[in-house]
């Protein structure tokens, strides 16, 4: 029945009150007209109370106007399609939402089976869904495939509940109908991106395996690692399979490590480890990858390296060998520098005395005697030959001078001669005598010789002295 108009149902109102005058009830107390103020009191009180009434009741129908167009709005624009369905699955009432949705007029679904849009493939399913939904009463939900009026399709999620018909008690269906075509193209590409990186990981000569960050649970394993095993833990708990039938989680899990504080995957953590149920080594690298649902799961590759830490420890071990012979050898190279040096010094020694020992043989025997004998010589061919000679001899002397700081290097070679008589036991009076000279020229030299070689004013025996610088 069509809603009533305000004026309808004043006139209604109106007649009904005409009915009550021309009948009046005998039953009630008439008032007395003998008070007509009263009267007119009990009117007026009356009609403002029906005013109130009035502005009352036009303010609830403003606000269930309001109500209406904004449900009207809720249920028409919503992004989802709303259908209400009898019990044989007609369509009682549509959204605008669902009419876009299948490309339609609303008109044009009120009335037609639900039926009627569903894929051949998948009436079967929407059939069972009702079905299921009458009998249970309770909430149900499906997937399937709709076509619109141009005859493509699309991906839907069916989501249904009973209402109770207030008038008839007939059942009726409430259904939402969402449009989920995107999240299965990317649940497909999802689904297709994991099965390229299971080929993938399969391909690796690894060990792969994907586990739930939470439960431990594990969601993959590669073929690799199935060999290994030789069999397929999927499903299973890392800890309790893998590594020796844990009673709890691994004490170096690095579940804690894969993700920052944000929640979101760090850098991959890599690390060695050696599994005790295979006696092996293994670089083990650990990173979180978000998995199909949304959630971030443990992706672990672990490379078997047993290999290299065997050659690892082979050339530790050379390493050790070696340095232990390079420290024997340094000491030995040590040891022999340490004679070469001595060798050398020794060298040293024996070239510096055997030079000194010339220097001094030309400045104390040499140079006297062919000073004496340039004196005696006449002839000025024989003067040419001794100055020669004794350039040459000079010549051949000079890299054996550099001692000139050596006792005797400053004395004349007279003086020389004179040490030399002295230090073989002659007294002044004998020198004085071999020399052709004075006891007092002799006794200056003496007194030089003290001075030059640093004698003077010291209680030393000049003879004794000269002794010791053989």
């Amino acid at each position: 029945m069509p809603d009533k108009t305000a004026q309808e149902k004043f006139n209604q109102l109106r007649r009904q009150a005409e009915e009550l005058i021309l009948k009046p009830d005998f039953s009630k107390t008439p008032v007395d007209v003998e008070d007509p103020l009263r009267l007119i009191y009990e009117l007026q009180t009356y009609q403002v109370e029906l005013e109130l009434q009035n502005d009352a009741l036009q303010t609830t129908q403003r606000e269930l106007m309001e109500f209406k167009i904004n449900y009207t709005q809720l249920f028409d624009f919503t992004p989802v399609g709303y259908v209400t369905l009898d019990s044989k699955g007609s369509i009682l009432n549509a959204n605008l939402t669902l009419a876009t949705m299948l490309s339609t007029e609303r008109t044009e679904l009120i009335n037609q089976p639900l039926f009627d849009y569903i894929r051949f493939e998948d009436q079967d399913t929407y059939y069972l869904h009702l079905q299921t939904l009458l009998d249970s009463k309770e909430r149900q939900a499906c997937n399937l495939k709709m076509e619109k009026n141009d005859g493509t399709s699309f991906d839907v999620r069916l989501e249904s509940t009973v209402i109770p018909d207030c008038c008839t008690g007939e059942a009726r269906y409430r259904t939402v109908i969402i449009d989920v075509t995107e999240r299965r193209r990317a649940e497909r590409l999802l689904k297709y991106g994991q099965r390229q990186l299971e080929s993938v990981l399969d391909n690796i000569e690894a060990s792969i395996y994907v586990a739930d960050m939470s439960t431990y649970e594990i969601l993959f394993m590669n073929q690799y690692m199935k060999q290994a095993y030789k069999k397929d833990l999927t499903g299973r708990l890392c800890w309790e399979s893998i590594h020796g039938n844990q009673k709890q989680p691994c004490e170096f899990c690095t579940n804690d490590k894969l993700l920052d504080d944000t929640g979101n995957p760090s850098e991959p953590y890599s690390w060695e480890f050696y599994n005790d149920v295979f006696e092996k080594w293994y670089e083990v690298n650990d990173l979180a990858i978000p998995w199909m649902d949304g959630r971030f799961v443990r992706l672990e590759i672990a490379k078997d390296i047993t290999e290299r830490k065997k050659y690892e420890g082979k050339q530790k071990e050379i390493k050790i060998s070696l340095e232990e012979k390079v420290k024997e050898r340094t000491a030995e190279l040590e040891d022999m520098n340490a004679t070469l040096r001595i060798l050398l010094k020794k060298r040293e020694e024996d070239k510096d005395e055997i030079g000194d020992k010339i220097f001094l043989n030309h400045k104390l025997i040499l140079a006297p005697i062919m000073d004496h004998l340039k004196k005696s010589l006449t002839l000025k061919s024989q003067k040419e030959m001794m100055n020669i000679l004794e350039l040459e001899l000079t010549r051949i002397i000079s890299p054996f001078s550099k001692k000139l700081s050596d006792k005797m290097v400053n004395l004349t070679p007279k003086e020389i001669h004179v040490a030399n008589l002295i230090k073989s036991g002659k007294s002044n009076k004998e020198i004085s005598e071999l020399l052709n000279s004075s006891i007092h020229t002799i006794a200056s030299h003496r007194e030089n010789i003290r001075k030059k070689t640093g004698l003077k004013n010291r209680k030393v025996n000049l003879r004794s002295f000269l002794s010791t610088l053989e």
